[in-house]
């Protein structure tokens, strides 16, 4: 027993000599052009003479959106000119895509990710002194004053970037996080395995920066380039943005007009399919019509796609509703069908159209896109308005 106690007390000596050696390093301070950085998920630590941070907050504060890979243990930083990329373990890191060899790899405590603080400031453009006697990092950025329109803009462009580039992921980590569904991300690869569409944003204007609140207009086109058919449009959305830990994110995106890039010369060229799908396409088309004009909501829905019970009541809901509000007669004057695969067609449609209560009438172009089930039955899949004209 004594022999027990004896080494329990040399346990507890060595302990409590360990602990003012401990005690005696001052917990590693952070300042980015002179502000102290609070991190809340991780204190920094010394490692090989190099200091590691958790990354979020840093890459944030360094003015970049951060996107994780929980699988492969990656951590990327991006803004409209730049991509660091480091994992968990690895003394290799990548900016822009150079490989660069880092002194002490990034690491995994607790769930929290840490990363050097030097390489990324320096990747950053910035610089980092480490002051010994105060035990802090001084990081200095190129560009300490106020740049707001610029990160804007970057911000807006790395958001199509991603789109077109099919990053769910990415697109998404440029929106504030609350104002986002949680089915979000997967709603949109099924879009990107669906839909091929390119876009561009043809202008951008910031119309209001006050405070950590800004608003953005944007006029933006979008071209298929595969996949299942959707028309080429013109956009123009007002986008809501906030700024957060000083980074800009999207808060909402509404749509504010658009239009179709469909010239009644391309509506009326034809395409070659068998003579049975075109039969059947417009039979459903005129069957369509007939049901709007008799106002029949059943007759209406039975040409529409079905995609379930509870679309399939929305539906009819919002068909009734269009019926009561408005009195009008359509007459097909004529339809071609510009856009055709085995299981998908398009078709143009030009419509006399008169409002029983107004005595107004017009003619109105459309296009109807068709798809074919198992069953051989084409049923309108959606339907886009292409112009007004005519007006009397």
């Amino acid at each position: 027993m004594k022999k027990l106690l004896s080494l329990m007390g040399i346990s507890l000596l060595a302990l409590m000599l360990a602990v003012p050696a401990f005690a005696a390093d001052k917990p590693i301070k952070v300042y980015i052009n002179g502000s102290n950085v609070a991190f809340t998920a991780g204190s920094p630590y010394l490692k090989n003479n190099t200091v590691l941070v958790p990354f979020r907050v840093i890459f944030e504060k360094l003015g970049l959106n951060v996107l994780w890979d929980a699988k492969t243990g990656t951590v990327t930083g991006t803004s409209a000119s730049l991509t660091i990329s480091l994992k968990i373990g690895s003394s290799r890191a990548t900016v822009n895509n150079l490989v660069k060899k880092l002194a002490t790899a990034p690491s995994s405590i607790s769930g929290t990710t840490y990363i050097p603080l030097r390489f990324v400031a320096e990747a950053t453009g910035g610089t980092a002194v480490w002051d010994a006697a105060s035990r802090s990092v001084k990081i200095n950025t190129p560009e300490a004053s106020d740049n707001s329109e610029q990160q804007i803009t970057d911000l807006m462009h790395l958001s199509n970037k991603y789109f077109n580039a099919e990053n769910a992921a990415g697109y998404y980590s440029l929106v504030v996080f609350n104002s986002v569904p949680a089915d979000s991300v997967d709603n949109l690869k099924e879009y990107f395995k669906r839909y091929d569409m390119v876009t561009t944003i043809e202008s951008l204007d910031i119309l209001s920066i006050q405070g950590n609140e800004a608003v953005v207009h944007t006029v933006e086109k979008s071209v298929r380039k595969g996949g299942d058919y959707l028309p080429d449009e013109r956009y123009e959305y007002l986008h809501t943005l906030v700024r957060k830990n000083g980074v800009w994110k999207i808060e909402s995106s509404e749509l504010q007009d658009s239009s179709v890039l469909l010239t009644p010369e391309q509506g009326k060229t034809a395409v070659v399919l068998p003579q049975s799908d075109a039969s059947a396409i417009k039979d459903s088309l005129s069957k369509y019509y007939a049901a709007r004009n008799a106002k029949n909501v059943d007759n209406t829905l039975a040409q529409l796609t079905y995609y379930g019970e509870e679309y399939e009541a929305s539906m009819k809901d919002a068909i009734a509703e269009y019926f009561e509000a408005y009195n009008l007669t359509e007459t097909l004057n004529s339809s071609n069908i510009f856009y055709y695969t085995p299981d998908e067609a398009a078709i143009y449609v030009e419509a006399a159209v008169k409002d029983a209560d107004s005595g107004e009438s017009y003619t109105q172009s459309s296009i109807f896109i068709f798809s074919k089930s198992s069953s051989g039955q084409w049923t309108i899949d959606d339907s886009y308005l292409v112009s007004y004209s005519d007006q009397k």
